[in-house]
C-alpha cells in the first residue's frame, strides 16, 4: 500500500493531476514519457483515477478493503460540507463476483470485513442494490455516521444514456426522496433523470469508486458509468490493465512467490493419449494429497488437493459431455460424492465450502466458468480433456489453480507448484495458450516449465494407440473438427476400478513426473534467487539498474554503516537495540505541557473551500468561497447556539490537525480548546468561516514544538549514552537512480544518482581526484543512506578511503549560512564522534562555510591527509 500513500502524498502537493503523476514517478525514479510509464490519461476530468496491478492470488479485494481509509483520510475535505459522508461504490463485472464480494464483505469475520471495521471503528454498512433501492437503512443520516459500501454491478450502471429508463438505478424512486429533500439546493443532478433516482444520491454523495477487474471497464460506456457517479476518487484494480489505465503499482509475480502467495512454476505435461491425461491426473493428484496428508501431521494445515477437468464440448447440449466425463471418473473408480461439475448451466459446487475438512470434493469438470468469482487454493491441476485435434484453451482458468493454500511455503516441494496436463498435437499452441492465461493472472512466460516427454504405459484398449505427438496440428476436415466429441478414445473399464483415497504407488510414469517435477520446481526457486538482486517484471524494464562494480562487491557486501540506535525491550534472540527513529524520541512528549499561544494575523475573514475544478485538469483544491457561499456558511453558523459554534469548529479543526492520525485525538482535542479559550471575540468571529486556515496554523504549531523536543531529547540521550550508532545499514546490489552518470571514476555502483548542482559536481570532481579514495557513492536522496535522528540527513556523498575510512561529505554550493546546515553540521560531528575514528563528517561551501565546515580548498587538503 505504500505505492497509493506515495501517490496520495504527491497528490496533496499540487493542484494538478499530471504534476501529481509526475512527481509520483520521479520519487520512484521512474521517468514518464518515452523509456517509462505513460503519461497521465485524465479520462474523468479533474478526478483522480489510478490503477493497481496486482496478479491473480495477490490479494487484490485486501488491498481495497486497506485503501478505503488511506484515500479518505488524503482526500481534502474542507467547506461546508467538511463532514462529507464517507462513500464507497465497489463496482464488478459480473453477477459471480458481485456474489463473492457482498458475502465477504457481510461476514464479519472474513478479514476483508475486518480489515473496515478496524479502520472505521466497526461503523461500516455494506449495501446491495435492492437495499439501496429499498432505502433499507439508507438515508441521509445513516451515511454520515458510518462508512457506506455499495457493491454493484457494472450493468446496473452501464448503459447508453438513452435508455436509462431501463434501469432501476436510473428511475424516480419514493424510497430515496430525503435524499433529494436532503440535496435539494445543489447541483450535482445528473440531466434527464429524477431527483429521486438512486443514481442522484449517489452523485450527491460523491463517492470514492473501487473498480474490480477494471480490465472489463474500458469502453466509452463504462467511462460514462463512472461519470455519472461523479467520483472524488478512483480506484481501479486488476491483473491485466488496459493501457489507458494510470497504473500506480505493480506487483512482481516472483514478489508473490517470495511471499508464498502463488503455486509457481505451473509445470505443464503434454501426455500422448487423453487416457494418460486422465490417469496421470488421478494419480498425481494421489501423490498430492499423501504430501498433503504427512504435511498436516507436522504443521496442523489441511489441504485437499483438486483436479480441475476441462472439458470442451462441441455441441448444444453441454450437459451431455460433462456426464460422460463423469461417467469416465466413476469408472476408475472415483466415488460420485468427490465430483462436481460447474459450467453456466450446472452448478454441483452451489455454497459448498471447498476448503473445509467435511467437503469430500477433489474432482470439478468445467469448461470456463470457473474462471472468476472463484477462488479455491486446494485446486493443482489443470486438467484439459480436448482432443488431439482441438486447439487446447486454458487460458480462462489457469489463474484458478494458481493460489497458494495459507500463503506460506509448505515442505513438501510439490504442494508449492501447480500442474497442467494436456493431451495435444500442437503443443506450442498449448503453451501459447498458458502464457496468455499466466499474463491474464499478471504473470508471464518465465512462470511456467515444460515437463519432458515420458515413455507412457497405456491401459489395454481396443483403440488404436494415437500416434506420438507432433509440434504442428495436421490437417483435419472441418467437418470432423465440428463433429461432437464422444470420448470413444479413452477407456473406461467395463468394472469400476477399487479405490483408495491416497495413492501410494504409481505408475513408473507418474513417478518420473513427480520427481521432475520436483527437481523443475528446485531449479526454478534458484533461478528466482539469483534474479532477485534485480527489481522485476514490468517496473524493473522501466527502471535504470546498476549493480555494485564487480572489484567492490565482495567488499561492500560486508560493510555496514553505523546509524544511530536506542535501547529496547530484548527480543526473542536476546537483541535489546533498535534503530532509532522520530517516535522513539517524541517519547515523553505532551502538548499538555506545551506552549499554546498561536498567531492568527493572517486569518481573519479567510475562508476556504475545497473543490474540484470543472474545467482544465486540476484536482481537488482550495479556493475561497463566493460571496453567495459565504453567506450559506454564516446563515448555518447563525443558527447554533455560542457554545455549538465553538464545539462545531474545535471539533473540525482537531479532524484537519489529525487526518494523517500523527497525534493522540484527546491531546489535540486538549490543546485545541486551550488555544481557542485564549482568543480575542474578533478571533473567534473569524473562526467560524476559517477554521481550515486555523487548523494548519495550529498543526504547524505543533509540528515545530515537537521538533523543538526531539532535537532536545536527541542531544539529551546522547549525553546519558542512551542513544549509540551500531553497523546497520547495507548498501543494496542494485540502485535505480532516475538520472545517472558513469563518467566519473571510482564509483561505487555501475552508475551513479547524476542529480547534482555545480558545486556538488566540483566537490565529487575533489574526491574522485583523490588517489587517497577508493570508490564514492552519490547518495539518493531519501532512499540511500541516511544519519538518523530527530531529522534524517541524507549527505551528498559517501567516500571509501583506501585506508578504509568512511567518510560522509555534505556539500553547501551557495554561500548558505542558515540554521538548517548548522543543524545538519552538528549532527553530522556527532555520528563521526559516536562511530569512531575510521568514520568522518564533512560539510563543505563554497566561499563562505560556516565553523565547523570547509571551503572546497581546504577540503581537498584534509581528503589527501586521510
Amino acid at each position: 500500500m505504500g505505492n497509493l500513500s506515495a501517490y496520495l502524498s504527491a497528490l496533496n502537493e499540487t493542484d494538478d493531476l499530471h504534476k501529481a503523476w509526475q512527481k509520483y514517478w520521479n520519487d520512484q525514479d521512474v521517468t514518464v514519457g518515452l523509456d517509462g510509464v505513460p503519461g497521465y490519461r485524465n479520462s474523468i476530468k479533474g478526478v483522480p483515477h489510478v490503477c493497481m496491478k496486482v496478479p491473480t492470488g495477490g490479494g487484490k479485494t485486501f488491498m481495497a478493503c486497506a485503501a478505503v481509509r488511506r484515500i479518505f483520510d488524503a482526500l481534502p475535505q474542507g467547506g461546508m460540507h467538511k463532514h462529507t459522508p464517507k462513500m464507497v461504490v465497489w463496482l464488478v463485472p459480473s453477477d459471480p463476483i458481485l456474489v463473492q464480494t457482498t458475502t465477504n464483505l457481510m461476514n464479519p469475520d472474513h478479514p476483508y470485513t475486518r480489515r473496515l471495521n478496524a479502520d472505521f471503528n466497526g461503523r461500516v454498512g455494506v449495501f446491495t442494490k435492492e437495499m439501496l433501492l429499498n432505502g433499507q437503512n439508507f438515508t441521509p443520516d445513516t451515511v454520515h455516521e458510518q462508512l457506506t459500501v455499495c457493491i454493484l454491478s457494472y450493468g446496473s450502471l452501464r448503459i447508453d444514456s438513452k435508455k436509462k429508463d431501463v434501469r432501476k438505478v436510473y428511475q424516480e424512486n419514493g424510497n430515496l426522496k430525503n435524499f433529494a429533500d436532503y440535496f435539494k439546493d445543489e447541483s450535482e443532478l445528473l440531466a434527464d433523470t429524477p431527483d429521486t433516482a438512486l443514481i442522484q444520491a449517489l452523485r450527491h454523495l460523491s463517492p470514492v469508486v473501487i473498480v474490480d477487474e477494471s480490465h472489463n471497464a474500458g469502453s466509452d460506456l463504462s467511462v460514462e458509468m463512472l461519470n455519472n457517479l461523479n467520483p472524488s476518487f478512483v480506484l481501479d484494480l486488476t491483473a491485466t490493465p488496459r493501457k489507458n489505465s494510470n497504473i500506480i503499482s505493480y506487483v512482481d509475480a516472483r514478489k508473490l512467490k517470495k511471499e508464498n502467495m502463488v503455486k509457481l512454476p505451473v509445470i505443464v505435461y503434454n501426455r500422448t493419449s487423453r487416457d494418460s491425461v486422465i490417469d496421470d491426473a488421478i494419480h498425481l493428484r494421489g501423490i498430492l494429497e499423501q504430501q498433503a496428508i504427512e504435511e498436516e501431521e507436522r504443521t496442523g494445515a489441511y489441504i485437499r488437493p483438486i483436479v480441475l477437468f476441462q472439458a470442451q464440448p462441441k455441441n448444444n447440449n453441454d450437459n451431455d459431455t460433462f456426464d460422460k466425463v463423469k461417467e469416465i471418473l466413476l469408472g476408475r473408480g472415483i466415488p460420485e460424492e468427490q465430483i462436481a461439475i460447474k459450467t453456466s448451466k450446472v452448478n454441483d459446487l452451489g455454497k459448498t465450502n471447498l476448503m473445509s475438512r467435511d467437503c469430500p470434493i477433489r474432482y470439478i469438470i468445467t469448461v470456463n466458468a470457473l474462471k472468476e468469482g472463484w477462488d479455491c487454493p486446494f485446486a493443482y491441476v489443470l486438467a484439459s480433456l480436448a482432443n488431439k485435434t482441438s486447439k487446447v484453451d486454458v487460458e480462462q482458468i489457469l489463474g484458478r489453480i494458481l493460489r497458494q493454500p495459507y500463503a506460506r511455503k509448505h515442505g513438501a516441494k510439490l504442494l508449492n507448484s501447480s500442474f497442467v496436463l494436456t493431451c495435444s498435437n500442437a503443443f506450442h499452441d498449448t503453451l501459447d495458450s498458458i502464457v496468455v492465461g499466466l499474463n491474464n493472472a499478471g504473470f508471464s512466460r518465465k512462470d511456467y516449465r515444460v515437463g519432458e516427454a515420458l515413455p507412457m504405459t497405456e491401459p489395454e484398449s481396443p483403440v488404436p494407440t494415437p500416434q506420438p505427438a507432433q509440434t504442428t496440428m495436421p490437417f483435419i476436415p472441418e467437418s470432423e473438427l465440428e463433429a461432437e466429441d464422444d470420448f470413444s478414445d479413452i477407456h473406461t473399464p467395463v468394472e469400476p476400478a477399487l479405490y483408495t483415497e491416497v495413492v501410494k504407488t504409481a505408475p513408473p510414469s507418474v513417478e518420473e513426473m513427480i520427481s521432475q517435477a520436483e527437481e523443475t520446481a528446485e531449479q526454478y526457486e534458484e533461478e528466482n534467487k539469483e534474479e532477485s538482486v534485480w527489481i522485476g517484471g514490468e517496473l524493473g524494464e522501466m527502471l535504470k539498474q546498476y549493480r555494485i562494480q564487480e572489484q567492490f562487491a565482495e567488499q561492500v557486501q560486508t560493510l555496514k554503516i553505523p546509524q544511530f540506535c536506542i535501547e529496547s525491550v530484548p527480543d526473542l534472540f536476546g537483541g535489546n537495540t533498535a534503530l532509532l527513529t522520530k517516535e522513539s524520541l517524541l517519547k515523553g512528549f505532551s502538548l499538555s505541557e506545551q506552549d499554546a499561544s498561536v498567531s492568527f494575523s493572517l486569518s481573519t475573514g479567510e475562508m476556504f473551500e475545497i473543490d474540484v475544478e470543472s474545467q482544465g485538469e486540476a484536482v481537488p483544491k482550495y479556493k475561497k468561497l463566493s460571496t453567495l457561499e459565504d453567506e450559506y456558511l454564516r446563515k448555518l453558523f447563525a443558527k447554533m447556539a455560542p457554545e455549538e459554534k465553538i464545539e462545531s469548529c474545535t471539533k473540525r479543526i482537531c479532524h484537519e490537525i489529525n487526518r494523517d492520525n500523527t497525534f493522540s485525538t484527546s491531546e489535540v482535542e486538549a490543546y485545541v480548546r486551550r488555544i481557542i479559550a485564549n482568543m480575542t471575540e474578533d478571533e473567534l468571529a473569524a473562526l467560524e468561516t476559517s477554521y481550515f486556515t486555523y487548523a494548519n496554523r495550529i498543526k504547524e504549531k505543533i509540528k515545530s514544538l515537537r521538533e523543538a523536543y526531539m532535537q532536545e531529547r536527541f542531544y539529551d540521550l546522547i549525553e546519558r549514552d542512551r542513544v549509540f550508532t551500531d553497523a546497520t545499514y547495507a548498501f543494496p546490489m542494485v540502485i535505480t537512480p532516475s538520472e545517472s552518470t558513469d563518467k566519473v571514476p571510482k564509483s561505487l555502483y555501475e552508475a551513479e544518482w547524476d542529480h547534482m548542482n555545480g558545486f556538488e559536481r566540483r566537490t565529487l570532481d575533489v574526491i574522485a581526484g583523490c588517489d587517497g579514495v577508493l570508490w564514492w557513492h552519490r547518495i539518493i536522496e531519501k532512499k540511500g543512506f541516511r544519519i538518523n535522528a530527530f531529522i534524517n540527513h541524507y549527505p551528498d556523498f559517501i567516500v571509501m578511503m583506501k585506508s578504509g575510512k568512511i567518510i560522509l561529505v555534505e556539500a553547501k554550493g551557495d554561500d548558505r549560512d542558515n540554521g538548517d546546515s548548522r543543524t545538519k553540521l552538528k549532527l553530522g560531528k556527532t555520528w563521526a564522534a559516536q562511530a569512531g575514528r575510521m568514520f568522518k563528517y564533512y560539510m563543505t561551501f563554497d566561499h563562505n562555510s560556516i565553523d565547523g565546515a570547509y571551503n572546497l580548498e581546504e577540503f581537498a587538503e584534509v581528503l589527501r591527509d586521510l
